[in-house]
């Protein structure tokens, strides 16, 4: 038997919306991810076949700024604000760097 004291109270469920620039970061930063692993795959193809493939350098600097994404997206989800926009800058930033450096240079 239910009291009037027991009654539950339901509170209206809000969806929390994350935003544009974050989602599009998180994408970022994922993809990034991703493209770090496919180096990883295409290094140790040519290992196999003896070949010299993309090299130890363009590996490590996928990871490093994947690693950096990663990170700054950690960071960009738990806070809000200028430290949320500074985290999606960074990962921008990263993101940029790979593609320049590692593909377009």
């Amino acid at each position: 038997m239910t009291t009037p004291d027991d009654a539950t109270v339901e509170l209206p469920r809000t969806r929390a919306r994350s935003g544009f620039w974050r989602e599009t970061s998180g994408a970022l930063a994922i993809g990034l991810a991703g493209l770090a692993v496919v180096v990883l795959a295409l290094q140790v193809i040519a290992w196999v076949r003896g070949l010299p493939g993309p090299g130890i350098a363009v590996l490590l600097g996928h990871f490093a700024t994947a690693a950096a994404a990663l990170l700054a997206q950690h960071f960009a989800d738990r806070k809000t604000g200028p430290q949320a926009a500074l985290s999606i800058l960074i990962v921008a930033i990263a993101t940029g760097t790979a593609i320049w450096f590692f593909w377009w240079a």
